[in-house]
């Protein structure tokens, strides 16, 4: 008799790379920061959905494997033009039992205008310089998170 089981892994969702880097904050002691950088082409529309659904899970795992102090989302090597499901990746810290963890993210060419219309809306003339927690530059998203964990401190 056959069970009908058959064997899955989360990397079948998605060709995205995901690599984890983690560092202790210069500003605040006892203190570490992740930068979990996504790379790859994320799908169009729909097609990105499972994408969407295999960042979140990399990332929640990331941070229950490590607990950092703070994360950094590194879009800036993803290739994302259009699909509402990326947004889920940004979800990766519900803070259900403690504060959500400071966050930021950094787009670059490939997403950046993708990501400003999927956060802003679509007919928005704002730029992503308006959400504090976006940056184009991993140095001044790392300098905000290290502003953020000083205030946690105080």
């Amino acid at each position: 008799m056959k069970s009908g089981f058959r064997e899955v892994r989360l990397s079948e969702l998605s060709d995205i790379q995901v690599e984890y880097f983690i560092g202790p904050s210069k500003t605040v002691e006892y203190c570490d920061i992740m930068i979990i950088k996504y790379s790859g082409e994320y799908g169009f529309g729909s097609a990105g959905n499972s994408d969407a659904v295999y960042m979140k899970a990399m990332g929640r795992a990331a941070l229950e494997a490590w607990e950092p102090d703070a994360v950094i989302l590194d879009w800036s090597e993803l290739k994302y033009e259009w699909g509402d499901m990326l947004a889920l990746a940004l979800d990766i810290d519900t803070g259900c039992c403690e504060p959500a963890l400071p966050m930021a993210v950094v787009v670059g060419p490939p997403c950046e205008e993708a990501v400003r219309t999927l956060l802003l809306g679509i007919n928005s003339e704002e730029g992503l310089e308006t959400i504090e927690w976006m940056f184009k530059n991993k140095d001044e998203a790392i300098a905000y998170i290290e502003k953020q964990l000083q205030k946690a401190e105080s």
